[in-house]
């Protein structure tokens, strides 16, 4: 009997630790659901300013294709694999803009590095979670 009553605080500190990790894996995903709609924000702001429609087009698709891959794309126990169209609109190609426009986009170099950097971190953000 004492073995069976020492082994309930057992079970109940392993629960209590379960629960802790989970709590802090949702903070992090929510963090980082926040920092995605920051950096998509930051995206829209460079379609904004874009002449040619079909750059903005193209732009806007990879500030929402950003959103969903920080925030409800990264699933604790998932495959880590974008969908095929999500990752299509985050291929760093969105850097030259719209193939059918007649110029690139207007972008900075700065900002074409930026992007290209931002593109690959929201690419491999759901491998960041371990599968379970």
């Amino acid at each position: 009997m004492s073995v069976l009553l020492a082994a309930e605080p057992l079970a109940e500190d392993g629960e209590q630790a379960q629960r802790e990790r989970q709590r802090a894996v949702n903070e992090v995903l929510a963090e980082a659901g926040e920092v995605g709609r920051v950096v998509a924000g930051w995206v829209r702001s460079l379609a904004a300013r874009q002449a040619e429609g079909r750059h903005c087009a193209v732009l806007e698709r990879a500030a929402d294709a950003i959103e969903r891959a920080a925030g409800r794309e990264v699933v604790p126990g998932g495959d880590g694999q974008l969908a095929e169209e999500l990752a299509y609109d985050l291929a760093a190609g969105v850097v030259t803009g719209s193939p059918y426009a007649q110029a690139l986009p207007d972008l900075v170099m700065g900002e074409r590095i930026a992007l290209v950097a931002t593109m690959d971190a929201a690419v491999t953000a759901g491998q960041t979670v371990p599968y379970r």
